[in-house]
């Protein structure tokens, strides 16, 4: 009997310390809630990307062009938003190294002993910036074309996170605000700071024309932008403000300092 009675009392403490667990998890651990209209679902599941890479080498050419295999989409505008974007990508990438094969193709073969043993090269990488309402691609695209130098040029894509719509720099700002004309006012402003620090001058010596050349208040100048935290991230590439010796320049205007034109959506 006595070792019925330890026995039983042991199946009761298991049960016990069972049962125990079973109320702190369900304590600790609520079921989720139905989601209410205009919510948007988003996933438990950590993004992951996992770059993809159009590799092409030919005799005349060198091409490596990653683009990603996923985008944060996914967790809050669907799947079919996230594959959308992924294409869209794919597509410039293949479009952009059919374009630079050919070229070298035909470029290549009539240069002669100038050419011998050489290739055009290209490499394509890209960056990844989130706002609250955005997600932004910034595309980098190195080209070595056997000039005095490799060159290097942008392209750019942004997101809506709830939609997965494509968002063009217009669609920011309600309509008729006079975008161009204060984001070319403060780029011209914050480039002259810029370029005198980085060329150790000061900013009497910045050549403003030069600037001022880059920054025409149109739609070609600001052609790349990504949204970066409370940002708007304008990027201009070698050439386009200032000599290719100064690179890429990056400026960064405060979302707030455009809340007064910006569409609601978008606003910090």
């Amino acid at each position: 009997m006595n070792n019925k009675h330890r026995a039983l009392w042991a199946v009761g403490a298991l049960l016990a310390v069972f049962l125990g667990l079973l109320i702190w998890y369900l304590w600790t651990h609520p079921a989720p809630r139905a989601l209410a209209p205009g919510d948007v679902a988003t996933s438990t599941i950590p993004f992951v990307d996992e770059p993809l890479h159009i590799i092409d080498n030919g005799p005349y050419h060198e091409i490596d062009a990653a683009y990603p295999s996923a985008t944060p989409l996914s967790a809050t505008a669907g799947a079919e938003a996230d594959a959308e974007a992924v294409s869209a990508m794919r597509t410039f990438a293949q479009n952009i190294v059919g374009t630079f094969k050919e070229s070298a193709e035909n470029d290549l073969p009539g240069l002669g002993t100038f050419a011998e043993g050489r290739k055009y090269t290209m490499d394509i990488d890209y960056r990844l910036y989130e706002s609250p309402k955005t997600i932004s691609y910034v595309y980098v695209i190195y080209q070595d074309t056997l000039g005095a130098h490799p060159n290097a040029y942008y392209r750019t894509f942004t997101f809506d996170r709830a939609t997965g719509e494509a968002l063009h720099l217009d669609d920011l700002f309600v309509l008729g605000a006079p975008y161009l004309q204060r984001l070319s006012e403060r780029t011209r402003s914050d480039l002259v700071t810029i370029l005198a620090q980085r060329g150790e001058m000061t900013p009497q010596e910045v050549d403003t024309d030069y600037i001022n050349s880059g920054t025409m208040p149109n739609s070609d100048s600001f052609n790349n932008f990504a949204l970066d935290g409370d940002n708007l991230l304008m990027i201009f590439p070698p050439y386009q403000v200032a000599p290719y010796v100064y690179g890429t320049i990056e400026v960064p205007i405060p979302l707030s300092s455009l809340s007064g034109i910006l569409r609601p959506e978008y606003r910090p």
